[in-house]
């Protein structure tokens, strides 16, 4: 069909999803992608979660609700984000 996209892109014509999203390698591989166009060579799906989870916490993100936004079945991953938060946090004077 001229005008349409793969089906194997997951798009219909229009730039709809037909699909229930991306696949873990789809998403990797885009993140790369964008990473590299804007010089960070080497970036991951999983350097932005960590990235985003710890920005989250050194904002103060109540412990339960990082875990509740992360998905993680335990408070121990962002108890992690959080002491990282704290270490890195140390010292640093805003006003």
């Amino acid at each position: 069909m001229a005008g349409s996209a793969s089906k194997r892109d997951g798009r219909a014509a229009a730039g709809t999803l037909i699909t229930q999203g991306l696949s873990d390698r789809a998403i990797t591989s885009r993140v790369e992608t964008l990473g590299k166009l804007v010089g960070a060579v080497g970036l991951s799906a999983h350097d932005c979660r960590h990235y985003w989870a710890t920005q989250a916490a050194c904002s103060g993100t109540p412990i339960d609700r990082l875990q509740d936004a992360g998905g993680w079945n335990s408070p121990v991953m962002p108890l992690r984000y959080v002491e990282l938060a704290k270490i890195a946090n140390e010292g640093v004077k805003l006003e």
